[in-house]
């Protein structure tokens, strides 16, 4: 039965992926129109909004979802500000990269956990998880190509924006897992993901009643058309769908068996590039990649 749970777990967990790569692939789409605060406004206000009526029915017929007022206050809310971070930069980073390009350096963060773990959570580290990170590091490096920043005489400030974007999402993305780690044993899993939606919708609500969007330095809102409307509440919705799958996952699978299925997120960004954005990665990304996905697949065996 535990096998049987265990394969279950892993085949909603690669639908949580999708859901979350689809949501990326209609924020990618969007930010041709639409400042990143206002995707990233959308991904929050429908994900809450379905995410409220979910549990007020669930309660109402009787079904105990498990939501309380937060015990851990104080990390609920630097968690929720680093995933609100988080998703910002990563949707700013998509705007400028590729799919595939952003998704990768955003898995740098599981090898950058292991090294703020230990700092924050006294957590020991072992020499081949700082093996692992090295070689991770050295896969970013091979992707973001020194070559395209030293090796022309002028740089290309605009993608290079994208990459430090990239970066600090995955430094954001990281905080985030340390926070889930701290709530996970105090807090139920409901709790942690209405008040993390509840976060970002005022965080994003404030940038676009003031009307400014941080990465562009331009008005945060422009009117959509009923059609930009719809893709809008979409981006929602799948970010909403990720977060109910991805706690089905966890009731059904280990951590320590999902969590080298992570990096199935890129073979579905990659793909949502080739089909609906050209976009073909070359083999500089392809091998950097790889590296990656080795070095966080290597850390966690080693942690189990």
């Amino acid at each position: 039965m535990r096998i049987k749970n265990e394969k279950i777990g892993i085949l909603i967990y690669v639908l949580t992926l999708l859901s979350f790569a689809t949501m990326e692939a209609f924020a990618k789409y969007l930010s041709g129109t639409f400042s990143v605060s206002q995707i990233v406004w959308a991904r929050y206000t429908f994900h809450f909004i379905i995410i409220f009526i979910t549990v007020i029915s669930l309660e109402s017929m009787g079904y105990k979802t498990g939501i309380n007022f937060p015990k851990l206050i104080k990390v609920q809310i630097l968690r929720s500000i680093a995933l609100l971070l988080m998703t910002y930069c990563f949707f700013t980073s998509l705007s400028i990269l590729s799919l595939a390009e952003a998704t990768i350096i955003l898995f740098f963060a599981p090898l950058i956990t292991t090294i703020l773990a230990p700092l924050i959570l006294k957590e020991k580290i072992h020499y081949h998880t700082l093996l692992a990170v090295m070689a991770g590091f050295i896969g970013m490096i091979i992707v973001i190509d020194p070559n395209n920043i030293w090796g022309v005489q002028k740089i290309d400030m605009y993608w290079l924006s994208g990459i430090l974007y990239g970066i600090a999402g995955a430094l954001f993305y990281s905080l985030y897992q340390i926070g889930t780690r701290v709530l996970a044993p105090v807090e139920s899993a409901i709790t942690s993901l209405f008040f993390s939606g509840a976060a970002g919708l005022l965080g994003t609500t404030i940038l676009v009643l003031i009307d400014y969007d941080p990465a562009s330095g331009m008005r945060a809102w422009t009117v959509p058309s009923h059609s930009e409307w719809i893709v809008l509440i979409i981006v929602g919705l799948f970010g909403a769908i990720g977060q109910f799958l991805i706690l089905g996952a966890y009731a059904k699978a280990k951590a320590t068996t999902l969590a080298p299925i992570s990096y199935t997120h890129i073979i579905w960004a990659t793909l949502f590039g080739y089909f609906f954005f050209f976009s073909v990665p070359d083999l500089q990304t392809v091998l950097g990649g790889l590296l990656i996905v080795v070095s966080g697949i290597y850390t966690f065996k080693k942690t189990k």
